[in-house]
């Protein structure tokens, strides 16, 4: 258990000469990744540290916490105090940790308290923050850059962030108050004498003079004091077999909550963590490094058990004990989505995943620890693991798969020729003001005044995003028959099901020639210029490249000359476009060959006949498409949350995707259409 810097309070002990359990020093949050995908880095926990000074404690349910609720009188049990950040040993693994002062009369709850972390059974619980933070995207997490307002700090039972107790602050037995054995440890190490200025009443200068006596031995930041035991070097009235004791007393309080801390880091099933416990526990005497060498050897013998740690049945797909798993259960499914893997059971991909072998859905049938380690938010950080743990990591999967598959979607990628994509951060309707331009400039006379010129007219185009979506279901029933086809068709379904719509959208506005911001069509043949009606062939395509080429612009009514890049066809005129631009025998290119656009076919549309073409965007504005927040791609979210006690609601999980985007003709200048009667 990480005790870097960590400063016990001292409070009365009671009549009976035990203490009362009433205060604690707890870890309230941890830095790096926690079990529900959010990041705490150093920098954001070292700022949050004050906000916690005064905050409440509650008693809750995980299912309250998680939803926000359960904050009542009834369940106020005590509140925090003193603050402070604690350095790790290396970058983004510091903590927060307080003091948790308990009401007397808060119920049970001390007492339980206290019981536990008798019995070293204190990881049956944990603390877990309800707070508000400015976040950002770290690849899969999310990480909290700025906590702005800490509404409480609950004790309930599965913790995400590390939240737990690490001592209990009173005396280490009925004897000696552990401020008076910091005292004499810190007189023996500097002859009989404490520091120049030490305040012994400032828990923290005296425990960072105690801190100075101690060399740094294992990864979990225990410090050991080693006595000087010869009389010798005593310089006070401290006889040296009470410098012994005194030295051994606090070595072996020190070993026993780092034994606790790495039994429970260790990620070995909890039958061997009972085992090591129990032996630990019974042994008057031990090193921690008598504690790490038991850890390995039992995880050496399970290694050989389970051949060498590798869950079986998963194809080339294997998930390996140890540190990180859930970047290894990330891996397990993309492989299982990847179509270029062999297709493996997802049974046992949700096997590995939730250790309900039986596959039941129910939490109780489940590992919560396999559960945790596997998650690997919003801007509500509620840090405790809930029934919908498999539903995100097998959504936040399906959403790597299904952007993998939208952006490969080519064929539908014709729509970027004709868009400037923006992003958009409201719902508001969006105003495009194009301006148009100034007409020659007029000749100036020797000593003659400038004229004013004419302001060129304006053209405002409008629109506002909108979202589209729809739902998928996995059930119960296929996990249970191991449907692998189906299940590895969702992405690729939600995938083509986005590109499709919004490739749909971009080229409506050619096929269905909207009104536009004038209040004329796109293509009109009086007010814009750009519509004819001749079948696709050498004689229309060279009046279409002519009548693009003399558009004039807005104000000053010069031509702009603008080029035909693009032509747009359906599948039935897809071999006439071919065949216009082929030189087929002549030696020399005709005039309409030698002007040949990038044709596109656009297999949806239904009119055989009608044609259209356009000019390079990067002449002239066509089309802004804009996305919410940026977002090209579309999203993945679990659409019902679970039942407490349930993995699944209804035995479904549904998956809700949506899209956000909008977008409008900004000018029809570089358009030309063609429909055909």
């Amino acid at each position: 258990m990480a005790k870097n810097n960590a400063s016990p309070f001292i409070e009365a002990i009671s009549a009976d000469g035990q203490a009362s359990g009433l205060k604690w020093l707890i870890r309230v949050i941890k830095a790096g990744k926690s079990g529900n995908n959010n990041f705490y880095p150093d920098a954001a926990l070292r700022e949050a540290a004050p906000l916690f000074a005064g905050v409440r404690v509650f008693v809750k349910s995980d299912a309250e916490h998680i939803a926000g609720q359960g904050k009542s009188f009834e369940q106020l049990i005590g509140q925090l105090s003193e603050p402070r950040f604690i350095e790790g040993k290396t970058p983004d693994t510091g903590e927060i940790q307080a003091t948790l002062t308990l009401l007397a009369s808060a119920g049970d709850v001390p007492a339980k308290l206290r019981e536990a972390y008798d019995a070293k059974m204190d990881g049956l619980f944990g603390f877990s923050i309800d707070a508000d933070a400015q976040v950002k995207k770290r690849g899969t997490l999310r990480e909290a850059t700025k906590f702005t307002k800490v509404h409480s700090v609950d004790l309930i039972i599965d913790p995400g962030a590390g939240g737990e107790l690490i001592r209990l602050l009173e005396a280490l037995d009925g004897s000696m108050p552990l401020t008076d054995l910091l005292v004499s440890a810190i007189k023996v190490a500097n002859g009989g004498d404490l520091p120049p200025g030490l305040d012994i009443t400032n828990n923290e200068a005296l425990l960072a003079a105690y801190n100075a006596t101690l060399d740094t031995d294992d990864s979990c930041g225990s410090r050991y004091y080693e006595a000087n035991t010869k009389a010798n070097d005593m310089k006070n009235d401290t006889p040296p077999d009470a410098a012994d004791l005194l030295a051994e007393k606090i070595r072996l309080v020190e070993a026993r909550a780092d034994a606790r801390h790495l039994l429970k880091t260790c990620n070995l099933p909890e039958p061997v963590v009972a085992k090591l416990s129990k032996r630990f526990n019974d042994n008057a005497e031990f090193t921690v490094e008598q504690v790490r060498e038991a850890i390995n050897d039992e995880r050496a013998m399970l290694a050989k058990l389970t051949e060498s740690g590798h869950v079986q049945g998963l194809g080339d797909t294997r998930v390996e004990a140890g540190a990180d798993r859930s970047e290894k259960v990330n891996a397990m499914l993309d492989d299982f989505f990847n179509p270029n893997k062999r297709a493996f059971s997802f049974r046992e991909c949700y096997a590995e995943i939730t250790g309900d072998r039986g596959v039941t859905g129910l939490v109780q049938n489940c590992d919560v620890r396999r559960l945790r380690e596997a998650l690997g938010g919003d801007e509500h950080f509620r840090e405790a693991i809930s029934a919908s743990t498999f539903s995100n990591i097998l959504g936040d999967s399906i959403t790597r798969a299904m952007v993998r598959d939208y952006n490969a979607l080519e064929n539908y990628n014709d729509y970027l020729n004709l868009v400037d994509i923006v992003p958009i951060s409201n719902f508001r309707t969006q105003e495009r003001t194009r301006m148009g331009g100034y007409g020659n400039l007029p000749t100036v006379a020797e000593n003659g005044p400038y004229t004013a010129l004419t302001s060129p007219s304006d053209e405002k185009s409008t629109y506002a995003i909108s979202k589209r979506g729809g739902k998928e279901t996995i059930s119960l029933e296929t996990i249970a028959n191991d449907d692998v086809g189906a299940i590895r068709k969702v992405p690729l379904r939600l995938a083509k099901a986005a590109k499709r719509t919004l490739f749909e959208f971009v080229l409506n506005f050619l096929a269905n020639n909207p009104t536009i911001y004038d209040a004329s069509t796109l293509f009109h043949a009086i007010n814009h210029s750009n519509l004819g009606t001749a079948a696709l062939d050498n004689t229309s395509f060279a009046a279409a490249r002519l009548a693009m080429k003399s558009q004039n612009e807005a104000g000053s009514n010069k031509p702009l000359g603008l080029v035909l890049r693009h032509l747009y066809v359906p599948g039935e005129l897809e071999e006439q476009a071919f065949n216009m631009f082929v030189r087929g025998t002549n030696l020399d290119e005709t005039f309409v060959q030698s002007r040949k656009p990038t044709v596109h076919v656009v297999d949806y549309w239904n009119d055989t006949n009608n044609w259209y073409a356009t000019a390079d965007k990067m002449e002239t504005p066509l089309i802004e498409l804009g996305f919410y927040n940026g977002n090209e791609e579309p999203e993945l979210f679990v659409q019902d949350m679970p039942t407490q006690g349930s993995l699944f609601s209804n035995d479904q999980i549904v998956y809700k995707i949506r899209h956000i985007y909008g977008g409008n003709v900004l000018d029809y200048r570089g358009f030309y259409g063609a429909v055909v009667t």
